[in-house]
């Protein structure tokens, strides 16, 4: 008896298909079912099956992801494609990666018992033939443009030894025209690919076009293949020399894409490898460098070399962060919008390349700001709800340049918090420390002491309290001590050093001193005048 898998999106598929053809008289046990392309390489990975009949456009991975995952298990497993989709790139495509036929929906009953029968001769001349050959049997169905491109694609994900893939080559009689190897990452614009007017099967045909572009340019600058690389593709480029250009070829690809295709492509360089040994090390060159393209427009053309010149300083991002809080707090809107203009700047250098350390340095401003809006008595109203929608969304967008509208977007917000926050309720305020200096100058206050009763922090405080009374905190305070002195030195008989003590000073010459730099004369010879 031989397991079958039978896959489609739609559970009513799998349904029809149960009951179109005698599976179990025909010598063939349905072992399982699936929904989506992972689950259904998950199903393949665990049973193993003789036969899976799967629809080729599902979730979570294409029926060529599909056809390839069994190819590289070197399983023995036949794939029959079902699809709605008519056009004969997909059955071409399906045929070339060894599938056992294509059949449109709505499946007709006499076409599928074909189609099964053809799989089952498949398995069964398979099964009389155990030697090394049957290892091949998978590649051999291949042409060898599609071999080398799945060997490529092995060599680039490590998956293969060295050994191995030296004898695919030999067995392919492949000949390169160098000795050199470099990597080339190209990623489509994603505006472009979710907009609503692409669907699935648009999206397969505009890559499998800019595919055929790339290859068509390769081979007039020499030698080399294109193969898919999830939504992404990847550019084998096969030269002479570890020096050898490869902008004029990178930047032709990316104007023609746009000017046939009229969609941008960010294409990184991988570092040159001196043999095909080495072409993991370019490939991981290039996709590490494909992460800064996060901070970079769509169709910029990035090189492995431009990663040893990036970085940036942990000091200017903290001096930057902090110049941004004051100006908000502050209320000086046109200087907070030019120091957050530094302040991404040293948050793309201090990422390095990383989208999630961006997204943490960027969300420190606004935690950061919102603590320090608490600490000079401004209510952030800001929710735990939002704070965590906020992470969310800027975790969804795709280029640094959406995340950056988005922040200022919600410290334009805050800043119109901090200044709508003023009016009344600041002479309020105002009010309460003018009554509490009045009511306590004869104690030590401080600006940190006076700051903390209306619970802000010292610098808010000196510059708020400026604000409103033209004159600073200390110089304040010592002309309300010495009106008092005055009233004290004129309506009682107390001496100097008492008078010192009940305004607040410990020390009489300082008392004279700071009394003589208010009223030209020292206290005694003050009151002398009056009196006289």
């Amino acid at each position: 008896m031989l397991n079958a898998i039978l896959a489609d999106d739609e559970p009513i598929i799998i349904k029809g298909l149960k009951k179109l053809i005698p599976w179990e008289e025909l010598g063939i046990a349905i072992v399982g079912e699936a929904m989506t392309g992972r689950g259904l390489m998950e199903q393949i990975e665990l049973t193993q099956p003789d036969l899976v009949i799967t629809d080729i456009s599902m979730p979570d991975g294409s029926g060529i992801d599909v056809i390839k995952e069994v190819q590289r298990l070197q399983l023995r497993t036949k794939i029959i494609f079902i699809s709605a989709y008519q056009e004969f790139s997909y059955a071409k495509d399906a045929l070339a990666f060894g599938a056992v036929d294509y059949l449109v929906k709505p499946i007709e009953k006499r076409l599928l018992l074909e189609a099964v029968g053809k799989a089952m001769t498949l398995l069964q001349e398979a099964n009389e033939d155990q030697s090394s050959k049957g290892k091949l049997a998978v590649y051999e169905q291949k042409d060898k443009k599609t071999q080398l491109e799945e060997l490529f694609d092995r060599l680039t994900q490590g998956d293969i030894r060295w050994e191995e893939a030296q004898r695919k080559l030999q067995a392919l009689n492949t000949q390169f025209t160098g000795p050199c190897f470099s990597v080339l990452y190209v990623k489509l614009a994603h505006v472009q690919l979710q907009d609503g007017r692409w669907g699935e099967h648009e999206k397969r045909l505009l890559v499998f076009a800019v595919s055929n572009l790339v290859d068509e340019l390769i081979q007039l600058y020499g030698s080399g293949l294109v193969f898919r690389k999830g939504e992404n593709l990847c550019v084998i480029v096969n030269h002479m020399h570890v020096e050898d250009d490869l902008q004029p070829l990178v930047s032709e690809m990316r104007d023609k894409i746009l000017f046939y295709l009229k969609i941008h492509v960010t294409i990184c360089i991988g570092m040159p490898a001196h043999s095909l040994q080495d072409i993991r090390q370019s490939y991981l060159s290039a996709v590490e460098t494909m992460n800064y393209s996060y901070f970079e427009k769509d169709g910029t053309i990035l090189s492995w070399s431009q990663n040893e010149r990036r970085g940036g300083s942990d000091q200017l991002l903290a001096d930057a962060k902090q110049a941004v809080i004051k100006a908000v707090i502050a209320k000086e809107k046109q200087q907070v919008q030019e120091l957050l203009g530094s302040f991404f700047e040293h948050a793309a250098a201090g990422a390095n390349g990383r989208k999630e350390s961006a997204i943490l340095i960027v969300y420190a401003l606004l935690t950061d700001l919102m603590e320090e809006m608490s600490a000079v008595g401004i209510d952030p109203q800001v929710s735990s709800e939002q704070r965590k929608d906020w992470q969310q969304r800027m975790h969804q967008f795709y280029c640094f340049g959406d995340l950056i509208a988005f922040i200022n977007a919600r410290i334009l917000d805050i800043l119109e918090q901090v200044s709508t926050a003023g009016g009344s309720r600041e002479a309020q305020q105002m009010k309460m420390i003018k009554e509490y200096i009045e009511e306590h100058y004869s104690e030590n206050i401080t600006l940190e002491s006076m700051a903390s009763q209306v619970f802000m922090n010292p610098y808010y405080f000196s510059s708020f309290f400026k604000k409103h009374t033209n004159e600073n905190f200390k110089q304040y305070v010592t002309n309300i001590r010495m009106k008092n002195a005055v009233r004290l030195l004129l309506q009682t008989d107390l001496l100097v050093y008492e008078i010192a003590e009940q305004v607040g000073y410990h020390n009489p010459r300082q008392f004279s001193d700071m009394f003589k730099k208010s009223y030209g004369k020292l206290p005694h010879e003050y009151k002398s005048q009056i009196k006289g």
